[in-house]
């Protein structure tokens, strides 16, 4: 059998033989089985992006294709009936099975059909027998969701939506349960300040929508203008006042009635905006970022035109205002030296690079505990930096997996930290406490040695607790790993293999993380 695409829709389903000597197209009488309607009869579809075919290995005439929904033959292709939907409602209403959309692979196994798709695998545990149940979801309930961008309440318990790849918006309610608000790709989105059953979201390149009941049933808030903006369009909220948000297009937008009607407030820039921040501490003083350039208004976008700031290097990939310092902000980047600050409303700029390892700078939020506490995500790990810390940033990634950090926020209801990550889920932990820094001080003690090294390395510790080792090399590929080791007797790492170069030591356990540099000659 050969499925082919033509198009990004169903192109033909050809049938051999003889051994694939020659083949013979089937008539479909025009029927389009990558698309999203249950009747084959719409124009749409993914393929070759989405498309894949099955043949049971017991029955040549016993075939699956798919596309955006799954299909089954019990001929050998003459005809097809739908298997599964890719909305749940649908799916339920017509007693068929529901998988998530956009399927890339099937597979025979043992009997069983397996489906992966953006949203997980699944699996049809007798795939000849269709209804409600006919796919079972394998993934549910994993912590791996692609998240872009996270807003939260400050509120206890909290209300967190999030935006994801391929995976729509979702939020986690207060009775700790997450639920899918919105589909297609999901981009920012933020809880309504004044009241948390307001939540906003966002798909891909700007489209814009708004719940009244926590995610139960939204609405389309019309784009101003009826742009479009980026693949992640900014979306914001106004830190004081009711009903006022924020969008960035090509312009800045504002709205003080939630969204119904927009103004501009800004110029129009030379392309979409990439970033937006209002400063928390005073909503005349914004900040716009598109690639390097930065801008900044300090009237709430009042006579147009924002001023450019400059003095920095590389694409910006986060803005931070600090929360009582509308001047005091943090710029994440793609230059070598990674973090920025500027006290003066980026007049000048510092250099907050100090002790940071050779990761990629993704995501920054200040915190407003009298010391100017800032932390950073990155694509391995966070970090945390504070007036107090001698110009060394700290890890704080103590049980986070090694994920890309997409974005960083606070709620001081509950002082915890909450971290949105691009393929772990979302994570949260307490604040930074100095007085529970101790440990790190202690790991710090861990020796790596020789340091250049040539063939083999040692770790060794006068401690006796158990340490996760890890190497990483300067792209942050995983080079090595290690669960529960004793340093007391030095572990030596075989290294003749390591291209010469700078590396990564990372070591971690319950009390603590560490992350020391290596050169292999």
């Amino acid at each position: 059998y050969v499925l082919e695409a033509s198009n990004g829709i169903f192109g033909g389903f050809y049938v051999s033989t003889n051994n694939g000597v020659s083949f013979t197209m089937l008539d479909h009488a025009g029927k389009n089985y990558f698309g999203y309607s249950s009747l084959a009869d719409d124009d749409r579809g993914q393929a070759p992006r989405d498309m894949d075919i099955a043949v049971n290995p017991n029955d040549a005439n016993d075939v699956h294709i798919a596309g955006i929904l799954t299909w089954h033959s019990t001929d050998g292709g003459v005809t097809f009936n739908i298997t599964s939907q890719w909305q749940p409602g649908t799916a339920a209403a017509q007693n068929i099975g529901y998988s998530h959309s956009d399927i890339d692979i099937l597979e025979y196994v043992d009997g069983k059909l397996y489906v992966g798709s953006d949203g997980g695998i699944y699996v049809a545990n007798n795939p000849s027998v269709v209804n409600a149940n006919y796919f079972t979801d394998l993934t549910a309930g994993l912590g791996i969701r692609q998240f872009y961008k996270i807003g939260i309440s400050q509120t206890t318990p909290v209300i967190l939506s999030g935006g994801s790849q391929d995976n729509g918006t979702s939020v986690y309610d207060a009775t700790g349960i997450w639920k899918d608000w919105l589909g297609a790709d999901g981009m920012e989105s933020f809880v309504d300040k004044n009241n948390s059953n307001i939540l906003y979201g966002t798909s891909q390149n700007g489209t814009l929508y708004k719940s009244f009941n926590g995610g139960n049933s939204s609405s389309y808030i019309p784009s101003p203008d009826g742009k479009e903006g980026n693949w992640v369009t900014p979306f914001e909220q106004d830190p004081f006042l009711a009903n006022t948000i924020y969008s960035g297009y090509n312009q800045v937008y504002k709205s003080t009635n939630g969204g119904a009607s927009w103004t501009a407030i800004s110029q129009i820039f030379p392309s979409n905006l990439d970033h937006l921040k209002i400063a928390p501490s005073s909503s005349y003083t914004m900040y716009a970022a598109r690639g390097s350039n930065l801008y900044k208004t300090y009237l709430g976008g009042a006579g147009g035109n924002w001023s450019q700031v400059t003095g920095f290097s590389g694409n910006i990939n986060c803005i931070a205002v600090n929360p009582t310092d509308d001047d005091k902000i943090a710029i994440a980047t793609t230059g070598n030296e990674k973090v920025y600050v500027s006290n003066n409303g980026g007049a000048t700029w510092t250099s907050y690079k100090f002790n940071l390892p050779n990761f990629s700078a993704l995501a920054l939020v200040w915190e407003n505990n009298g010391k100017d506490g800032l932390y950073l995500g990155m694509n391995y790990g966070v970090y945390y930096i504070d007036n107090d810390s001698g110009n060394q940033w700290k890890p704080f990634s103590n049980n986070l997996p090694n994920v890309e950090i997409s974005e960083l926020e606070i709620n001081y209801a509950d002082g915890k930290l909450y971290a949105g990550t691009y393929g772990r889920g979302a994570w949260r932990t307490n604040l930074y406490d100095p007085n529970l820094s101790v440990a790190d001080l202690q790991l710090n003690n861990i020796k790596v040695y020789p340091n250049p090294a040539t063939k083999e390395v040692n770790l060794s510790w006068n401690k006796g607790d158990e340490v996760d080792v890890r190497i990483y090399n300067s792209l942050g590929k995983l080079m090595y790993y290690s669960k529960n080791k004793i340093l007391i007797n030095p572990l030596k790492i075989d290294v003749s293999p390591y291209a010469s170069g700078l590396y990564f030591v990372k070591m971690n356990n319950q009390k603590g993380v560490v992350t020391k540099k290596m050169i292999v000659n």
